[in-house]
């Protein structure tokens, strides 16, 4: 299945193909029993179903002497993350256009400045792509990346939206340097960044930044990753240095490729 962007919108844009994609959500059908609710003949029926089809958001088979179709949960899984994605930049571009009217200094561009964005594309299906992201975490994460004092055991990503992301220490010492903010799988996790300007643990909230991130469908067994860490500034003092070290290549890059190699090796 390809990447789609938003044609799919595109295509449902059309009255009676939206009526006929509506109608194969409630359940599959043959070309016969859509073109009975309709005034439209059944080859102009066949012809919006080939545009579905093609869009990848209608799927066929064959039952006998007919051709069912019926929606295609990937395709509308795929184009669901893409209008997500939309809206997600339409929307901070909004915001810093209204930051920039606001303050009418370049001063307001802070925000922007305070982001890291950074993308993978894994050989991997959406839904294992986000699992291993989520359920692995501790996996890719580097070892060496551990506030406590003696040497980490492990690291655990509790997979709902409340919970943490928790380093434990071979003496049992924890360290809770994150909290899942949003968790909808396959397509979407984000949690905060909990350390301060001083990489300890920051416990006044309204002073750390946010980690966003994104798992778009581009086949059926490829997924793209979009990592985007957010509000850096709002560390305070020194937010710069968070800034380079998480944008570095020991930082964010890192962490992409090694779940992508871990991906691999378990293909």
């Amino acid at each position: 299945m390809e990447t789609y962007e938003l044609d799919g919108w595109a295509v449902l844009g059309d009255r009676t193909r939206r009526t006929i994609f509506e109608r194969l959500a409630d359940r599959p059908q043959s070309v016969g029993e859509l073109a009975a609710g309709f005034s439209v003949s059944r080859p102009a029926v066949s012809q919006h179903l080939k545009v579905l089809k093609d869009a990848g958001l209608v799927v066929d088979r064959t039952a006998g002497n007919r051709r069912i179709y019926q929606v295609d949960p990937a395709g509308v899984a795929a184009l669901r993350a893409q209008l997500d994605s939309f809206w997600t930049n339409t929307l901070a571009a909004f915001q810093q256009s209204v930051e920039l009217d606001k303050a009418g200094d370049p001063v307001s561009t802070t925000s922007e400045q305070a982001r890291v964005r950074k993308q993978i594309v894994v050989s991997a299906p959406i839904e294992r792509a986000f699992t291993v992201f989520t359920e692995r975490f501790g996996d890719f994460k580097p070892a060496e990346h551990n506030i406590l004092a003696a040497e980490l055991a492990e690291t655990v990503f509790e997979p709902r939206v409340g919970g943490h992301i928790i380093d434990r220490a071979i003496d049992g010492t924890e360290c809770r340097w994150a909290r899942v903010l949003a968790y909808e799988p396959p397509h979407r996790v984000m949690f905060s960044w909990d350390l301060n300007t001083q990489w300890q643990v920051e416990t006044d909230h309204d002073k750390t930044s946010v980690v966003d991130v994104r798992f778009i469908a581009e086949s059926a067994d490829r997924t793209r990753v979009e990592l985007e860490h957010r509000d850096i500034e709002r560390h305070g003092d020194g937010w710069q240095g968070i800034h380079a070290g998480v944008d570095s290549e020991g930082g964010w890059p890192l962490y992409l490729q090694r779940y992508a190699e871990l991906l691999k090796s378990e293909a």
